[in-house]
């Protein structure tokens, strides 16, 4: 079962003004004025804190790990298809993926190569790192949200991203110029998956959010690893578990999510966070936003 959230840390936010609400009730700061305005100012400033604090002490207690060997790159498998996806995006399957189709803003994991396109230079290769890296696709190029949905777990693609589909004219760093065609082979190795119960109708969750929910995970055999409820609801500051942060991501207060899966590589430790949950392993369960606190506003929708 879930041991909920420190008294320091739940007390520091309190203190700082963000007092938890549950389904139907406004956080004590959600108000005008210039006291809600310095109410918000402060929870800011101390929620940052403690992540920083948490930050650091998962940094000093996370435990070795071993050294990844490299991967070989899939570079010489013949094209099975070649799709324009329009603005100059090319995509070339290499290998068809028989799992679960990937939707437009979701969350992968992923090995990649990364090349550019004029002189075949890689810039960047998760194959020679030797392991998969998992992130949301709307925290990458437009290359990569447009070219990655409708691949499945298992496949292989090829994507030529035109410049301004990449990074443009500003370049990254030092290794990709500006104006540089990208080519990137991408293979999908898993995916989260999850299916909206209930669509809420209250604030939406933006890039930083305080969020309460209630909420259950259970391993893939069905045994409970952690549970909230509506009367004990569960506080996740920013960056505390990536997967559930991809889940809430778009929900608004009162919906409910289903979650079929979180793959392995999203659930990884955090020292010094609440719970006992096991890393490395996938996960699926439930979870109902009771209310959102963003640090950050929602972006608008295109």
């Amino acid at each position: 079962m879930l041991m909920h959230r420190s008294f320091k840390l739940f007390h520091l936010i309190a203190v700082a003004g963000l007092t938890i609400g549950v389904a139907g009730r406004t956080p004590a700061f959600a108000q005008d004025g210039k006291d809600a305005a310095a109410q918000e100012a402060t929870a800011k400033a101390a929620i940052e804190k403690a992540m920083k604090d948490a930050a650091a002490a998962a940094q000093n207690q996370a435990p070795a790990q071993p050294e990844a060997k490299p991967i070989p790159v899939p570079s010489d498998l013949p094209v099975i298809s070649t799709k324009d996806l329009g603005e100059g995006l090319i995509a070339e399957e290499l290998k068809i993926g028989e799992g679960y189709e990937v939707k437009e803003g979701g969350a992968v994991v992923a090995l990649y190569h990364g090349m550019l396109k004029s002189d075949g230079k890689v810039f960047d290769s998760a194959f020679e790192r030797g392991e998969p890296i998992a992130f949301p696709l709307s925290g990458v190029i437009p290359g990569w949200q447009k070219g990655v949905p409708g691949m499945k777990v298992g496949g292989i693609r090829k994507l030529t991203i035109p410049a301004k589909l990449a990074y443009g004219e500003r370049g990254a760093g030092d290794t990709i110029p500006p104006n540089s065609d990208l080519v990137f082979i991408i293979q999908l190795v898993d995916a989260l998956q999850y299916e909206d119960i209930t669509v809420g109708e209250g604030e939406e969750v933006g890039p930083r959010p305080v969020c309460v929910t209630a909420h259950n995970l259970k391993s893939t055999d069905g045994k409970e690893i952690e549970a909230s409820s509506k009367d004990k609801p569960f506080v996740w500051v920013p960056g505390e578990f990536q997967a559930m942060s991809m889940v809430l991501d778009g929900m608004k207060v009162g919906g409910k999510r289903k979650i079929t899966h979180i793959p392995k590589e999203m659930n990884k430790a955090t020292p010094g966070a609440p719970g006992n949950r096991p890393a490395d392993v996938a996960l699926c369960g439930e979870v109902e936003l009771l209310v959102v606190k963003n640090l950050v506003p929602p972006q608008p929708k295109k």
